[in-house]
């Protein structure tokens, strides 16, 4: 059964999706995939969705991190799960980048999505 968690990104969203789309991690990105933005320009975009926000807040975006047992699924399987968390937690309404790690013993997806909707600005 897999666990999931979801923390804020307070700063360094660059650096928090460097870190998630990382080649090693990732397959080369062949287990990379966005919705709304390019996962190679989504810290720009991202930034720009902030800009337009109706209400100020601290966090830039949020990460969500979906862990799988040991041989729970397979890597296309879990980067499947995760395109269908991401749509239900974000509503077609947040850009957001979702990857898929198969460099530890267990298969885990790392979803980060804007903490700001394209569709009216809100957090």
């Amino acid at each position: 059964m897999a666990v999931t968690k979801i923390k804020p990104v307070k700063s360094t969203l660059s650096k928090a999706l460097d870190y998630i789309e990382n080649p090693d991690k990732t397959d080369g990105k062949m287990l990379v995939s966005s919705f709304g933005c390019s996962y190679e320009t989504a810290d720009i975009e991202f930034g720009y969705t902030l800009s337009q926000a109706r209400d100020k807040g601290n966090n830039l975006a949020f990460h969500l991190i979906q862990s799988f047992a040991p041989g729970e699924v397979d890597y296309e399987k879990a980067h499947e799960i995760g395109r269908q968390l991401a749509d239900a937690v974000t509503k077609g309404q947040h850009e957001y980048v979702l990857t898929t790690h198969i460099d530890k013993g267990h298969i885990h997806n790392h979803i980060i999505f804007c903490a700001v909707n394209f569709v009216d600005h809100h957090k």
